[in-house]
């Protein structure tokens, strides 16, 4: 909130996604409606014994799950951006994205990467409607975000 009470909230628009194709080459999306973001949740791994302090578990932190999330775009079937999906998805390889965040006006404030698994890229056409695609992917690895470069 800003020193009045008043909301600072971000209208989306404006972000972008790009994917990295087989070469590696960081390619935008086109279509976005609905940007994905890793739930990072930490194991925890339990570390009790038989002389635990008052019969009570013990934990201690592991490995962190990167996890799932689902990409909504509008589905324009043979699109470079529906091949660039198809084939990551068959390729069963992970590969590179970038999330990038803008204040709503164009600017670019917020820059994710790292590296992901298409999952799956159920499709819906619907009488009337416009016709989508979620992309189920799989968080892999570490992820960093910074500001972006000017």
């Amino acid at each position: 909130m800003d020193d009045q009470g008043n909301s600072e909230a971000i209208v989306s628009w404006g972000d972008e996604f790009f994917l990295a194709d087989k070469d590696g080459t960081l390619v935008e999306l086109e279509e976005i409606t609905e940007l994905p973001f890793g739930d990072e949740a930490v194991d925890n791994v339990d570390v009790s014994h038989m002389k635990s302090p008052g019969k009570r578990k013990e934990y201690r932190s592991g490995m962190i799950e990167s996890g799932t999330a689902t990409l909504g775009m509008n589905y324009v079937p043979g699109s470079p951006s529906d091949l660039l999906i198809r084939d990551a998805h068959a390729s069963g390889k992970p590969r590179a994205y970038r999330e990038i965040l803008t204040d709503g006006n164009g600017k670019k404030i917020w820059q994710i990467d790292g590296f992901l698994l298409v999952n799956s890229r159920p499709r819906t056409v619907t009488v009337g409607t416009k016709k989508q695609m979620q992309v189920n992917v799989r968080f892999t690895g570490l992820m960093t975000e910074k500001a972006p470069a000017a």
